[in-house]
């Protein structure tokens, strides 16, 4: 694979960031002034009326209150419990979704050589067991509350089975009507690009959604994403379904999907996250690099800004995002204890993470001069409309003995921090 085709997989949306950058302005200023408001006749003077009462203001926060918030925004905790699901596409009209039983028929024909697995028969488990009531008290950063569920496993043995383990909470199956994705999202060219051509010509045709969403925690190879994996893929070689994932807005086919799964190592975390660039409206002149999938891990989204415009540093700080993705992941283990996992003010990214992340399917560049390592702090940043929705994401920023002086020169280090680990990008 190639370095350039590896910017395309994994950047989405770049004829976007083209557009936006050889124009030298955002949407908001594209767009065309709003004409006067046309003038109306005077009205007839009337009885004066009592005045309204004024609206009740929110009271300014007190400095304990903004030094609280900022204190809080430099704490990064990972999810405790993770739900997350893939949309399948499915040719005719909308209809009722599939039972377990169906399901589990879809497993053991999918696997019928290996159906005696452990992971396997774990996988006909969780699919015979719906999410516990009392899973509404767990919540993760950002996340909504999930609805209790009322129903009860019609296998309690294999119920029973799933809860001990601890990290597999439940699966929900849900029929979505077809507006539940967005008709922009399956028309965009960057979104789509794995699709085959007979794929991309039956979107249209592809009206029934079914939803498959796992309740998990991050603990054994983040093994819950892996089996909610394993169901998708049996069910959309079954039925020649399209994927579509609900963070990183891609739709992929049958094919692409199993490709991309995630491997038990973690080794191939950049097929699960992309990198989204922006425009840097605190830097006109940089750009941002966004990811988008790190919620089914349970961490906050990273971002990575002040960048110059070129393609290959765009592409060097594409491997370090994915290289700090992995190393999130490790981090963000579910403590068997119970408690919340911070991530520590200071975390550490070698170069080994960033090939790592790759699996092996990429030979980044390396500089044998340079250090090879960086120490990064993590700081949530103030949520914006296109972020996925209520998810953190965290500016990647030099710890803050650096990043708190006065004299800090954020793109200087930015620049830096990337030499350290990759060395400067050929030109």
């Amino acid at each position: 694979m190639t370095q350039g085709t590896l910017f395309k997989r994994t950047c989405l949306w770049g004829h976007v960031l083209t557009c936006a950058l050889a124009c030298g302005r955002t949407v908001e200023q594209a767009q065309p002034k709003e004409a006067p408001p046309p003038v109306e006749p005077t009205p007839a003077p009337e009885k004066e009326k009592e005045a309204p009462p004024p609206e009740p203001t929110s009271p300014e926060p007190t400095a304990e209150e903004v030094r609280r918030a900022e204190a809080a925004a430099h704490r990064v905790v990972f999810a405790d419990r993770i739900s997350f699901g893939y949309v399948l596409l499915l040719t005719g009209p909308p209809g009722p979704a599939p039972t377990r039983e169906e399901l589990q028929a879809i497993v053991r024909r999918m696997f019928a050589e290996s159906v005696g697995d452990a992971e396997v028969e774990l996988l006909l488990d969780l699919v015979a067991t719906p999410p516990r009531a009392d899973l509404s008290a767990l919540r993760g950063p950002g996340e909504a509350v999930p609805k209790a569920s009322d129903e009860q496993p019609s296998d309690p043995e294999a119920a029973a089975r799933v809860w001990a383990t601890s990290d597999l909470l439940g699966l929900e199956i849900e029929a979505l009507p077809a507006e539940a994705i967005e008709a922009k999202l399956l028309l965009d060219p960057e979104l789509t690009r794995a699709l085959e051509p007979e794929e991309r010509t039956s979107l249209p045709e592809r009206t029934q959604l079914v939803l498959l969403r796992v309740l998990y925690r991050n603990q054994n190879g983040v093994r819950g994403l892996r089996l909610l994996q394993a169901l998708v893929r049996a069910v959309a070689g079954e039925t020649g379904a399209l994927v579509h994932d609900p963070d990183t807005l891609e739709t992929v086919g049958p094919a692409a999907f199993a490709a991309r799964r995630l491997q038990a190592s973690l080794g191939n975390i950049a097929d699960q996250v992309a990198v989204v660039p922006f425009i840097d409206s605190h830097q006109p002149d940089a750009v941002r690099l966004t990811t988008r999938g790190m919620r089914r891990f349970g961490s906050v989204d990273l971002e990575l800004d002040g960048l110059s415009r070129d393609l290959p540093a765009l592409q060097q700080a594409t491997y370090f995002l994915h290289g700090l993705g992995l190393v999130m992941v490790r981090l963000g283990e579910f403590d068997r204890s119970g408690f919340a996992v911070e991530a520590p003010e200071v975390i550490g990214l070698h170069y080994r993470d960033c090939v790592d992340a790759y699996a092996g399917q990429v030979a980044l560049p390396r500089c044998s001069a340079c250090p090879e390592e960086v120490e990064i702090h993590l700081v949530e940043r103030p949520a914006e409309p296109h972020d996925p929705p209520g998810h953190v994401v965290a500016r990647i920023v030099a710890p803050q003995p650096i990043s708190s002086r006065a004299d800090y020169d954020h793109i200087a280090w930015i620049r830096a921090a990337l030499d350290r680990v990759l060395g400067r990008p050929a030109v």
